[in-house]
């Protein structure tokens, strides 16, 4: 007690005689605490399940969905995003099934919000169209009253739909007006506008439960008891239990999602595995980033405090002289960065909280849909506790210092440098190097062999669709990281020992020069912190840019275009079939293509020659009606690790078109490739399609036949195998056939051309961008098709370079600037001396701006060099193929910030300084 309290005095004193430096220390600690709890809100009310809970059942106690199977077995009470069942096999009519009799007396219903019933949309108002889809849902709602939000106009009556406010926007509609579905012609009578707090950026046009909007349509290929379930929301009378009720209506083929499954979804799916290693990777790597972020901190606020201190010298030599031991010096000191830390991490809370509190409608329009909790959780705790821990340790080097002072020295300001222990500090930094670059070397030739692997696979991505991911083993990732933990704790115990010797370089530079270089080797103990966390910024936006552009690179290298140059690919417009079904759908794709090709040069339409297989008969029977034929697709033999990413593990098959053949190889047929065709053998693009017998199969799905009792069964249809032989290609396309074959071949095998209402539109490499734009818009003239030109790739990864260059820039120059405005404060006699000498006014500000330069370039040239090691030890985790260095990147934070750092302090910096007596 005898300790502390008169530390506790001394500390508040000091604390408001220093206002203004007590207040950067602050805010350098709480300005992280600010950006943990700010992120800790938005992450924890986007997450929260009582959010999930309120947008699914608003106040309802379950949701219940009425399936098409008159049981489920093995059923389960789950959540609904993580639970399964498993139908029974006899089907029913949902619509059929009087739910209100299957549940306690005096329970609520409501039907639920359920997209899709009334399929997409095509609308149209005026010149204006939107693709969106019908949203049946009652409005007002019962249990959701919020769901629909009423902007203008009135909630929609039978016949009349209400519009989202995106959709209205887009279509320059409001209420009173009339919209026209373009895809079944239906008028549509605009009642209102409302925002959907589900999906706040999103279309959507909302009709009430129980009517027919337009024409009913589905999908191709979805059965229709699968679109016809109905969801209903219910509130159950008190007492009910909810999971005994779930389990009885589960015999009705009625599935129920109690509340307490959202709000506690752990609680109802299955047991979670350990921990993986992905996940251990990630808790790794948060608290090594969370590490460097504390020692950033620590080093900046280290830099002012010490300034602090030594301002308080005489102070200390009082105290010292009136009997105080070294304990109560240091004790004196800890207190002012603890009650620093405290202030700081309390300012940084309260500031989080209310950034995320006054902004709260902003980040609901980013997360899309609304935020109705406010949570946070322990992390804060963790924040407070890294904040209160970063104003201690920024002070334990001033105090162990201040400790050490004779009270002689103290009192005369006098302040011993130990050329002995600073040595030992650089010998130890050094030793740190050289261990840190030791383990990165080694952790690198450990990744080399898979490194190879990669790079090869890669180099090859793009003629046969196959690359991998990029490796990541544990054990020499783990080897690599410690080593540039060990490295940057030897380099920023070595950094006084280089700032120091700089030094030596001081008599052959200009004025200004000199006396920057000599006062940063006089005051190392705020250049050297400052120059440390300039240098850590540098080196983490570095390795991010290294990584950013092995990413791109191998993004680039991995791209596999769907089409080939030259090629337009014209397919319905969004929203299912058409009036005239799939024959209509055909019908109209095939009159956009031939307008595309006649506004292009040389434009040709190929014809439709993938093939398919008839579902109603087996590929020996004779070919059902084309209007009933699946796709087929053979199968890769490839064997493909989870580190294997693939574009070829299968693909569609066609007739040996000369000109399919040729836009898809890039050339003509040899003549041995003709003959094997000829004798019935199918050309694969890729060897991974052809097995060890030399054949490429395709196995057929099983398809689902309904009985006039509702039951169904599955049949499954024969495989195809074909001899094949394996031709080279100078690019893969993955919209293109895979496996050709000679029409003859297909017709023995059963197979038909595949009517799939998509063709290809070739034309002349003259074309020009106003002439494909012209055809593009041909295509899109009665909005019933749409068309695909496959575009160059683009790499985008300049806005990624930027933010991590302008990261390190930011966090230079607040390094720069308090170790300038530090300098400023601690030198002011010194630069009063000049001034009474002679010197001219702009000195001062040349001097800023040489304090700065050297502060900075020491800082940035270093962090360069440690980012550019730690990369290059990395470089098989980045995805690129080789090496790739950012060089725009490492010019701008190695060159242009520290230019930069120095201009802003001339700039900023004060000509003429105040007279001050000087006595020595």
């Amino acid at each position: 007690m005898s300790v502390w309290r008169p530390a506790q005095r001394m500390a508040r004193r000091s604390l408001r005689r220093n206002l203004a430096r007590s207040v950067l220390i602050a805010l350098l600690i709480g300005l992280p605490v600010a950006v943990a709890t700010f992120a800790d809100v938005l992450h924890r009310s986007s997450e929260s399940p009582a959010r999930d809970a309120y947008l699914t059942l608003g106040s309802a106690d379950a949701k219940l969905v009425v399936t098409a199977s008159q049981q489920l077995v093995e059923f389960e009470v789950n959540s609904e995003w993580y639970g399964e069942y498993t139908p029974g096999k006899q089907r029913r009519d949902p619509a059929t099934v009087d739910v209100a009799g299957l549940l306690p007396p005096g329970t609520l219903l409501e039907e639920s919000s359920h997209e899709g019933n009334g399929g997409s949309l095509l609308l149209r108002h005026g010149k204006e169209y939107d693709e969106t889809w019908l949203d049946v849902a009652p409005m007002p709602s019962r249990f959701q009253p919020d769901r629909l939000d009423l902007r203008a106009g009135r909630y929609p009556r039978s016949g009349e739909v209400a519009l989202s406010e995106h959709t209205a926007d887009r279509l320059d509609a409001g209420a009173g007006d009339t919209v026209t579905d373009e895809l079944t012609g239906t008028t549509l009578r605009v009642s209102g506008v409302v925002r959907d707090e589900q999906c706040l950026r999103c279309g959507g046009v909302f009709a009430q439960p129980g009517q027919t909007i337009v024409p009913l349509r589905h999908p191709p290929g979805e059965l229709e008891w699968e679109a016809a379930q109905r969801e209903l929301l219910v509130d159950l009378p008190a007492g009910t239990d909810a999971n005994a009720l779930a389990h009885r209506l589960a015999d009705q083929g009625v599935l129920l999602y109690p509340r307490a499954t959202y709000l506690h979804p752990g609680d109802y799916r299955d047991a979670e595995d350990a921990l993986t290693l992905d996940e251990v990777r990630g808790a790794a790597l948060t608290a090594l980033i969370v590490g460097l972020g504390l020692l950033e901190v620590v080093l900046l606020a280290g830099a002012a405090f010490a300034v602090g201190a030594r301002k308080q010298v005489r102070d200390m030599g009082l105290i010292s002289a009136g009997g105080a031991s070294p304990r109560q010096l240091r004790a004196v000191l800890l207190v002012q960065g603890a009650a620093l830390g405290v202030v700081g991490t309390a300012g940084g809370v309260v500031a989080g909280l209310l950034v995320a509190r006054l902004g709260w409608p902003l980040w609901e329009w980013l997360n899309g849909s609304v935020l109705p909790v406010y949570r946070f959780g322990p992390e804060i705790l963790i924040a407070v506790v890294v904040g209160v821990l970063s104003g201690v340790l920024a002070a334990v080097v001033p105090a162990i210092g201040a400790a050490r002072m004779q009270p002689l020295d103290a009192l005369a300001a006098r302040f011993r440098v130990s050329r002995q222990r600073s040595r030992r500090a650089g010998a130890v930094g050094g030793v740190g190097v050289l261990v840190g670059a030791t383990l990165g070397l080694v952790g690198s030739g450990q990744m080399a062999a898979d490194f190879e692997e990669y790079a090869a696979t890669l180099a090859t991505a793009r003629e046969t669709g196959i690359s991998m991911m990029a490796p990541s083993p544990t054990t020499p990732i783990a080897l690599i990281l410690a080593g540039a933990v060990i490295a940057i704790a030897g380099l920023v115990l070595a950094m006084p020992f280089v700032i120091g010797g700089l030094g030596r370089l001081a008599a052959r530079l200009p004025l200004t020069g000199r006396l920057a270089v000599r006062d940063a080797d006089r005051h190392r103990h705020r250049t050297g912190p400052a120059a440390s966390a300039i240098m850590l910024a540098v080196a983490g936006s570095v390795v991010a840019a290294f990584a950013i552009a092995g990413n791109a690179r191998a993004e680039e290298a991995r791209w596999i275009p769907q089409l080939p140059p030259h090629t337009m690919h014209v397919y319905p417009s969004y929203g299912g079939e058409l009036a005239g079904g799939a024959a209509g759908q055909t019908k109209a794709v095939d009159e956009a293509a031939r307008r595309a090709a006649d506004l292009l040069p040389e434009g040709t339409v190929l014809g439709p020659a993938e093939l398919g297989y008839p579902t109603s008969a087996s590929p020996q029977e004779e070919p059902a009606d084309a209007g009933s034929v699946e796709s087929l697709w053979f199968e890769s033999h490839a064997v493909c690790s989870a580190s294997c990413v693939t574009y070829s593990g299968g693909g569609s098959a066609a007739v040996a078109d000369p000109a399919l053949v040729r836009l898809t190889l890039g050339r003509e047929l040899t003549a041995d490739e003709s003959a094997a065709l000829e004798r019935g053998e199918a050309l694969a693009l890729s060897p991974s399609l052809v097995d060890a017998a030399g054949t490429v199969s395709a196995s057929l799905d099983a398809r689902a036949e309904i009985r006039p009792d509702g039951s169904y069964v599955e049949t499954d249809v024969p495989r195809i195998s074909l001899p094949a032989r394996v031709v080279e290609r100078t690019s893969f396309y993955s919209s293109l056939p895979v496996v050709f074959m000679s029409a003859e071949t297909a017709q023995r095998h059963g197979l038909v051309p595949l009517p799939s209402g998509t063709r290809l539109v070739s034309y002349g490499a003259d074309a020009t961008p106003t002439q494909v734009r012209a055809a593009r818009e041909a295509v899109r003239a009665d909005r019933l098709a749409t068309a695909f030109v496959q575009q160059p790739y683009e790499d985008d990864d300049e806005l990624g370079l930027l933010a991590v260059g302008g990261l390190a820039a930011l966090v230079t120059l607040i390094g720069v600037g308090i170790a300038v405005a530090l300098s400023a404060a601690e030198g002011r006699r010194e630069l009063t001396t000049l001034s009474a000498v002679g010197a001219p006014p702009r000195v001062r500000r040349r001097l800023a701006g040489a304090q700065a330069l050297v502060i900075s370039g020491v800082g940035a040239l270093l962090g360069v060099v440690l980012g550019c090691f730690v990369s290059y030890a990395l470089r098989a985790t980045f995805g690129a193929p080789s090496f790739t260095v950012p060089w725009a990147n490492l010019a701008g934070v190695g060159l242009g910030v520290p230019l930069l750092a120095a201009l802003l302090a001339v700039a900023c910096t004060r000509s003429r300084t105040p007279m001050l007596e000087r006595r020595e």
